[in-house]
């Protein structure tokens, strides 16, 4: 289950406080809340300060697992979780994300986030993962947030990452094998959806092991030429897993053997 946190953040100036406080929703440019005077370029060049408040309950904190996803950032930012540093955003990851459950209190909570000059030292050093690796693209030029943040509430299961294995016939097609590796949190009756080409499977999870495959047989695949790449020959691998969903990108080639999504 989902929690939204697009808003209202109040945004101040830490560099030139002669800047008013104003109140935005994401995803926006700070500059759609800001006069009209200031410049994307000033804007970029100020050092700020987000602030939200949310009020937790017993049914959320009921939950085994709480992450917060921050996506659609593209300048430095330092993100906290009342008072305490949870992760910072340093252009080296697509979406963030963070297990707070233990962090979280019944009554108010507060969500901070800093956009900080890029040579001040970092808070956290987290580590990113080696394999399954993408060209990060910029989202806007603009100062803002581009995706609207979120908490995702978890009962049993945490979707961690997604691997394909391509498998090819001499005689044509190919066998696509979609493993869903995940964290076990409590036990209970869950499946998983995996969804190919037009074709869905829901998939029972056995909560003693660590992931769950589905496998597609493809007949005539549209075959992904990494020399002439055209996008309309990708396919989108669709999942769902205890109220998490992830949507991937994959190319069909006997050059692709195995494909490794971090999620």
């Amino acid at each position: 289950m989902q929690f939204s946190l697009s808003g209202p953040w109040q945004l101040s100036p830490l560099t030139d406080v002669s800047i008013p406080q104003v109140d935005l929703y994401f995803p926006n440019p700070f500059s759609c809340a800001l006069p009209s005077e200031l410049a994307e370029h000033d804007l970029a060049q100020q050092e700020w300060h987000l602030m939200h408040d949310i009020e937790v309950d017993e049914y959320l904190l009921a939950f085994a697992a709480i992450d917060v996803v921050i996506e659609g950032i593209d300048y430095p930012a330092e993100v906290r979780l009342n008072g305490a540093a949870i992760f910072d955003c340093d252009g080296t990851q697509h979406r963030y994300k963070k297990e707070i459950r233990s962090l979280l209190k019944l009554g108010r909570n507060r969500f901070e986030i800093l956009f900080l000059n890029q040579e001040d030292d970092w808070l956290i050093e987290e580590p990113i993962c080696p394999l399954g690796e993408e060209k990060r693209v910029a989202y806007d030029s603009r100062m803002g947030i581009w995706r609207a943040p979120y908490l995702q509430a978890i009962s049993h299961l945490r979707l961690e990452h997604l691997t394909t294995e391509q498998i090819w016939h001499h005689g044509g097609g190919c066998e696509l094998l979609v493993n869903l590796y995940f964290t076990t949190y409590a036990s209970g009756l869950v499946s998983a959806a995996v969804r190919f080409d037009g074709m869905t499977y829901h998939l029972p999870i056995d909560v003693r092991s660590d992931h769950v495959t589905a496998i597609f047989q493809v007949d005539a695949p549209r075959y992904y030429d990494a020399e002439k790449p055209n996008l309309e020959d990708l396919y989108t691998i669709d999942v769902e897993l205890d109220g998490q969903q992830a949507s991937v990108k994959l190319a069909l080639s006997d050059t692709l053997c195995v494909t490794h999504f971090p999620l």
